[in-house]
């Protein structure tokens, strides 16, 4: 049997998805915690001198939407066919592309600075996301954002959402209620609903509130 370890920090942040992933193909893998007191020396010996890594059978796989697609092909939440594949990848870039936004909030010296550059993000960029991502639910009208089932795309959405209005832009969401209908939808499956009420206590990122 294949031995997956998926090593990241006590964060929801870049790791999460691929967590519910094994959680949804009930597939055994040990989620270790890096200690970040421990990066300094742990990270040299990482491919690319980041977090997570995925050890399969002991080969090391690197970069997080890397280890997404990897699970999710060999999982089965890839989308039906090369298009939808496809469309997920679009997704999944237009994710990190909004998280991208927020990066100068992130690293902001003070909390009037964060705000200001918060309240900067939302307009430019989080809302007009939020309102493209109600579009195409609407246009695919499956109650999934690709194709007709759960694929890693809605994983993502739900992990990447729920933690930046948790630790940043609180309120957002309940503006566009199809979309946050949908992400209550996805939190609510049954083996997600299951992982989020059993994992360890585990923040979105350094920057978030604690909470499970």
């Amino acid at each position: 049997m294949t031995v997956y370890r998926l090593h990241y920090f006590n964060y929801r942040a870049r790791a999460e998805t691929a967590r519910i992933l094994f959680r949804l193909a009930d597939v055994p893998f040990e989620d270790v915690r890096i200690p970040v007191a421990d990066w300094p020396q742990l990270k040299p010996d990482t491919p690319w001198g980041s977090a997570p890594v995925l050890e399969v059978d002991g080969e090391k796989l690197a970069q997080s939407r890397t280890i997404e697609l990897y699970l999710a092909r060999k999982f089965g939440f890839i989308g039906k066919t090369e298009w939808e594949a496809a469309k997920i990848h679009e997704i999944l870039g237009a994710i990190d592309d909004a998280y991208d936004s927020l990066q100068p909030a992130i690293r902001a010296k003070d909390d009037q600075e964060r705000e200001r550059l918060l309240s900067e993000s939302v307009i430019e960029s989080i809302a007009p996301f939020y309102e493209r991502l109600v579009e195409k639910l609407e246009s695919n009208g499956t109650g999934f954002v690709v194709g007709d089932s759960l694929t890693v795309a809605d994983i993502a959405l739900y992990v990447w959402i729920d933690g930046v209005e948790e630790g940043m832009i609180h309120g957002v969401l309940s503006r566009y209620p199809k979309l946050e209908e949908y992400i209550k939808r996805i939190a609510s499956l049954p083996k997600i609903k299951e992982w989020i009420d059993t994992r360890p206590d585990t923040p979105f990122s350094f920057s978030s509130r604690k909470r499970k």
